[in-house]
């Protein structure tokens, strides 16, 4: 080391006298804030890009954050696509465009439950297919065993009658509304006898007479027994027949 750099005797004493200790400083909030705030500054845009990207950035988050619809604004604005919808002019589609649509509306009925041919068509009708692609559609379908009025009945008057206690005079009346006619129709209600009919008649008198305010007037009763059995589809003299036996058997003199 050159004679110029080294320190001097009196520099060598005061570097071997021990430094006094400074307490540490609390800082204040103002300090912490600015300090924080020097950490999570970004650095400035070097580039004509990178400012443009900052002065978006700004804009985007100055933008005050969207406010949730009332429920006057949602009705509002369902009402305002529903007349959207209804004043457009109806869609223009081909006989393949048409078809393919059938066959998806076919498909999601009859995936929900069985159905008649009437109903499908119907369907198809109520989308404003063309007549003639529907028959075709529910022909190829009806080929595939996929539609089939008869089974559909057979397997329509089980339940009814299982499910519901309905006379055959009942559920000849709904498959009349399903598109059924009453050839199909008789054949499938021949799967209930008049001897099932009648059991079937009185279970269902049974239960309506359970409660013992049934017991108390028996006229009264035999007519909520018949009407009852009436609305059912039960004809009116097996109707009589079964109320009063039944009600004779559960309150009557032993």
């Amino acid at each position: 080391m050159p004679d110029w750099a080294k320190p001097s005797a009196q520099e060598l004493e005061e570097l071997k006298k021990p430094q006094p200790t400074r307490e540490p400083r609390t800082a204040k909030r103002s300090e912490v804030t600015q300090i924080v705030s020097a950490t999570v500054e970004p650095a400035p845009p070097q580039t004509v890009d990178e400012l443009r990207a900052a002065m978006e950035n700004i804009v985007a988050n100055k933008e005050p954050a969207a406010e949730n619809p009332t429920k006057k604004e949602r009705r509002q604005a369902r009402a305002e696509r529903r007349a959207a919808q209804e004043s457009d002019e109806p869609e223009v589609f081909s006989d393949d465009q048409w078809r393919e649509k059938a066959r998806g509306i076919v498909l999601r009925q009859l995936t929900a439950s069985d159905k008649t041919s009437k109903q499908l068509k119907d369907k198809l009708l109520e989308k404003e297919c063309p007549e003639d692609i529907a028959d075709e559609v529910l022909e190829r379908y009806a080929e595939l065993n996929l539609v089939d009025d008869e089974r559909f009945a057979k397997s329509w008057v089980a339940a009814r009658a299982r499910s519901r206690g309905l006379a055959r005079g009942a559920i000849r009346r709904e498959l009349r509304t399903k598109g059924i006619d009453d050839e199909v129709a008789a054949e499938a209600l021949e799967q209930i006898d008049d001897e099932a009919e009648e059991q079937r008649a009185r279970e269902l008198a049974r239960t309506k007479l359970r409660p013992a305010s049934m017991g108390l007037d028996r006229d009264k009763a035999l007519r909520r027994l018949v009407g009852m059995l009436g609305r059912k589809g039960y004809h009116g003299s097996m109707a009589f027949k079964v109320a009063r036996e039944e009600w004779e058997e559960r309150y009557g003199e032993k």
